[in-house]
Formats: structure tokens, C-alpha cells, sequence
């Protein structure tokens, strides 16, 4: 069950270098709008799962919200946002690192009424992160 977990950390410790490697190699493409609102939506979805976790860990069976969607400003600097995404991403895993096992059976209500557990929420989260980094490349090299 521990590897699980650490495979699941493992996911997530991989995409702020996997991402900043790829927006580096693709230059100026790597600066356009679309670009931009995707490192941000990662930054802004690992602040979301931050507080969920904390949640989750501090309350008995609490009620998540759900993940919120920030629309991002588009005249933010690429370079500020990827330094962003790093510290939310390296936050959420700091956090995950620490739980015990204990802490990653832990279960909330979410924003459908339906149980998740912590590691179920994690889960989702690195489904998220494979999804958006696909993305990502994708529209990278379209671009």
C-alpha cells in the first residue's frame, strides 16, 4: 500500500520539470496565451488539492468544495507562472510526503455528495496532471 503511495507522489513530483523542460525547448511558442492559461490551471488545481487535503486531514468526514477554476490574467509572466506551479506543486507534495498511512484512508464527502478518500483525491489529481500535460504538449507542438 506505501508504494501506491509513493508512486502516486512520485506522478506528481515529476510534471513541474517535465513542463518547464518543455515550455524551455519550445521558445517563443512556449510563451502564447494558451500555453500560459495551462501552467496556470496546474498551479491553480495543486492550491485546490492542497486545501482539499487539508482539510481532509484536519476534519472528520468534511465537506470539499469543488475544485475551483481560476481564470488566469493573461499579461502574467510565463517565467513567474512556471515558479508558481513549482511551489504549489512542491507544497502538495511536502504535504503528502508527511501523511501517514492512516492519513491517506482518511474520507470526505465531495462536491457530487459522494465518499472520496484522500487517496482517491490524489489519484484524481495525477489523472488531472497526465491529462493537462498531454494537453500541453499537444498544443505546444501545434503551435
Amino acid at each position: 500500500m506505501l508504494d501506491a503511495y509513493r508512486d502516486l507522489i512520485d506522478d506528481l513530483l515529476s510534471t513541474p520539470s517535465d513542463i518547464r523542460e518543455l515550455v524551455t525547448a519550445s521558445g517563443e511558442l512556449g510563451a502564447s496565451p494558451e500555453v500560459k492559461r495551462l501552467v496556470a490551471e496546474i498551479r491553480d488545481r495543486d492550491r485546490s488539492v492542497l486545501e482539499r487535503v487539508q482539510k481532509m486531514t484536519r476534519e472528520d468526514t468534511p465537506c470539499l468544495s469543488a475544485i475551483r477554476s481560476i481564470v488566469p490574467n493573461e499579461h502574467e509572466d510565463l517565467s513567474t507562472l512556471l515558479d508558481e506551479m513549482e511551489v504549489a506543486r512542491g507544497d502538495l507534495v511536502s504535504l503528502l510526503i508527511n501523511l501517514s498511512l492512516k492519513d491517506w484512508t482518511r474520507q470526505a464527502v465531495d462536491e457530487t455528495g459522494n465518499e472520496i478518500t484522500l487517496a482517491d483525491e490524489i489519484e484524481q489529481h495525477v489523472e488531472f496532471d497526465e491529462r493537462l500535460r498531454r494537453t500541453l504538449r499537444e498544443t505546444v507542438s501545434r503551435s
